[in-house]
């Protein structure tokens, strides 16, 4: 059977006492890793948290195996890469596993119905990290956030639930938006630590600058310009995004609209920063969450 003729099982042989288990390390997991992800999903409802938890963990779980700084080579990263996948198609095939976080995975993604093409399109971005640490331009980025992060918009649009399948072009968006946010604060960790650059090289090359220059961590004034030129996309991706928002279910879209202003709010915090991402991760604190999740509540998303 080939991997995309898979579906997700449904998950008989999990006990229920394991997914409990299961969904509370998926818990732990979001809040550990995903400070301003984990604070908006507070705003879910229970069940709705639950399966936001497990693709959650879906997500981290590869990811951290792909940014192990203890995994020097290359092979034993894509080898424990591919271990870790073989046992969750393993657990989404016969619908369940004696790990009790892949069992609450299973269970969750089988409930919504979420396809096993799009965590197979996850799991390829991961492989991709592995042997690909630049990208040519744009629409290169953009096939790789399609997996890295589009999806998990059209996972989260499920567990959400929605009205009418246009939501899932919106959500789709929405996860690229989110993503080019974590690649600008992020791009001295990915540089430094991972030996990535996801900033587009025609784009580098249009203000003057190369992979050598992040690198180095060139900060000047073409450097500036290059930020001021993602800043204003990142947020056109994000206006692009925003009319999704009302498609989904009332009892899940106050949440989806917090994550949409923390994120976002994010691209100010580097422009208060002087665009010196170099010098440090850029956060918003819980004071500006709290903020802003007002503002979201009034439907403010400036």
């Amino acid at each position: 059977m080939s991997v995309h003729q898979i579906s997700i099982s449904d998950p008989k042989i999990a006990r229920q006492a394991d997914r409990v288990a299961g969904i509370e390390e998926c818990r732990r997991i979001t809040k550990k890793y995903g400070t301003s992800f984990y604070f908006a999903t507070q705003f879910f409802q229970r069940e709705m948290r639950e399966g936001i938890y497990a693709i959650y963990a879906f997500a981290r779980i590869p990811d951290e195996i792909v940014d192990d700084p203890t995994l020097t080579d290359p092979q034993a990263a894509t080898a424990k890469l591919t271990e870790w996948t073989d046992k969750w198609r393993s657990a989404a095939e016969s619908g369940g596993s004696e790990d009790p976080v892949l069992n609450a995975i299973v269970h969750q993604f089988h409930k919504y119905s979420i396809p096993m093409d799009d965590c197979e399109a996850f799991l390829r971005s991961m492989f991709q990290d592995k042997v690909k640490s630049s990208y040519a331009n744009y629409g290169e980025l953009e096939e790789y956030m399609y997996g890295s992060a589009g999806v998990i918009g059209l996972m989260v649009t499920r567990v959400v639930g929605y009205e009418g399948d246009e939501a899932f072009e919106y959500a789709k968006k929405l996860g690229y938006a989110f993503q080019l946010t974590n690649f600008l604060r992020d791009i001295r960790e990915d540089c430094d630590d991972l030996g990535r650059v996801y900033m587009p090289e025609d784009e580098l090359r249009q203000f003057g600058l190369s992979k050598d220059d992040i690198n180095s961590h060139v900060r000047d004034e073409r450097f500036v310009k290059f930020m001021q030129y993602q800043i204003e996309r990142n947020r056109k991706v994000y206006r692009e995004a925003l009319p999704g928002i009302k498609m989904l279910n009332w009892q899940g879209r106050l949440a989806v609209r917090i994550s949409y202003v923390l994120y976002k709010a994010i691209l100010a915090e580097i422009e208060r920063a002087n665009y010196n991402v170099y010098a440090g991760r850029v956060r918003t604190n819980r004071q500006q969450k709290i903020f802003l999740s007002l503002k979201a509540l009034a439907g403010v998303y400036e």
